[in-house]
């Protein structure tokens, strides 16, 4: 029996969320023990009046933060966090400093 595929996700959608997002949508699909998915956490905000989410799954690209660059169609958006990272095996956090919590 063979080891199930592995779920990975990103939260972060920023330039280098995006950057990082775009090198492993195109280099997952190499190896047959990932699913093809990657789901990216990306926090909800309106561009020319349309959803940032629907922007990237739709044309494929983050036109806020990382313009003139396509992703592969196996990068999903998703604006729930917790929906983004449910049976995740690999989680990858590159959110910006100011963001991250002091505790």
């Amino acid at each position: 029996m063979s080891d199930p595929l592995k779920r990975v996700a990103i939260v972060g959608s920023g330039n280098w969320g995006s950057t990082i997002a775009k090198i492993i949508g195109n280099n997952i699909v190499k190896f047959n023990t990932f699913e093809n998915e990657v789901r990216m956490y990306v926090y909800e905000e309106m561009v020319d009046g349309r959803k940032l989410t629907e922007i990237i799954n739709e044309e494929h690209e983050n036109t806020k933060y990382l313009p003139g660059h396509k992703f592969t169609p196996n990068i999903v958006a998703y604006a729930d966090v917790v929906e983004t990272i449910k049976d995740a095996d690999i989680l990858l956090f590159i959110l910006p400093h100011q963001f991250v919590e002091r505790t």
